[in-house]
């Protein structure tokens, strides 16, 4: 009788052991697959953001690209205007600009 409560007792360990070593088995399998979903939304987030940002910098250069030709535009406009000015007012707007830099 003994013997067979002790052949239960052990039994029963045995059980909870392996129990729990299945137990560990699941969570580590559980975590492994976990970590692996969290590596590739990673790797996601990453492409998302490398886009994005490849994005606003296309963005931003051809904002830059448009801004300079608009200034150069306007430049060309007020270089057509003055070589259009007649010379004797452009002696006058020289002459009227000197006489505010130079004293006297």
């Amino acid at each position: 009788m003994e013997n067979n409560i002790l052949r239960e007792i052990i039994d029963v360990e045995k059980e909870i052991q392996q129990s729990l070593d299945q137990a560990k088995i699941a969570s580590r399998e559980w975590l492994d697959a976990r970590k692996k979903e969290i590596e590739q939304d990673l790797v996601g987030q990453e492409k998302e953001i490398a886009l994005s940002f490849q994005q606003a910098r296309d963005d931003a250069a051809r904002d830059a690209e448009k801004k300079a030709s608009e200034l150069v535009e306007q430049a060309k406009k007020r270089t057509d205007r003055i070589s259009h000015t007649e010379n004797d007012i452009l002696a006058r707007i020289v002459t009227s600009q000197i006489s505010k830099i130079l004293p006297g």
